[in-house]
């Protein structure tokens, strides 16, 4: 489990052009093929994950299943992903999923957080660059949607919010990173927005 920086920062549609001049200027490369991306949240029945995160718990973590370019339920070649935030940093842990259809219909058991069931999911269109050893993600078009196994009738929120996240190894150099990137630096979650945005939290 490597840990990391995931600073996000603030880009609205009116400054876009900014960012991608911004990129210009520093030479910034696409290194993957934009893609399509979903991921299925899981939380307990009181949404203690959401509640975490909202408040800043200095120890939490969120947990997910991520596809790509289609959200397919059926292939059982998936991993659940464990993102985990502590005073120390973030870190990132994968798992192999054996036993797939089980844990969407039924759950599973998370040591800090019980029980949890797939809540809901998020789609996004993601954009990857790099400039020196710093990686850059550009996330646009996000939707959200309650989890249903039928996923024919799922209902798509849509969040005009256009999200970027500076991501880097080098932890230790966080200052310095920071100070070469003019523009603030901000706290969002897309699984806390599309929570709230969907009506999940009354």
């Amino acid at each position: 489990m490597t840990r990391r920086i995931e600073n996000k920062i603030d880009i609205d549609k009116t400054n876009k052009i900014s960012f991608f001049n911004w990129l210009k200027e520093k030479k910034a490369k696409l290194i993957f093929k934009p893609r399509q991306i979903y991921s299925i949240y899981f939380d307990n029945n009181d949404l203690s994950i959401y509640t975490d995160s909202v408040e800043g718990i200095s120890k939490r973590k969120k947990i997910r299943i991520r596809t790509y370019d289609s959200l397919d339920l059926i292939n059982n070649n998936k991993k659940l992903e464990f993102k985990y935030t502590s005073p120390y940093g973030r870190s990132k842990l994968t798992q192999e999923i054996n036993n797939f259809p089980s844990i969407i219909k039924t759950g599973f058991f998370d040591n800090m957080y019980g029980i949890c069931m797939p809540k809901l999911i998020v789609s996004y269109k993601r954009f990857y660059y790099k400039i020196e050893n710093e990686r850059i993600t550009y996330d646009e078009n996000i939707s959200y949607a309650k989890f249903k196994i039928n996923l024919k009738n799922l209902v798509y929120s849509y969040d005009p919010e256009i999200v970027i996240e500076v991501k880097s190894n080098n932890y230790l150099n966080e200052s310095e990173i920071n100070k070469n990137i003019p523009f603030k630096t901000v706290r969002f979650s897309k699984y806390c927005n599309a929570i709230e945005k969907l009506n999940m939290h009354q």
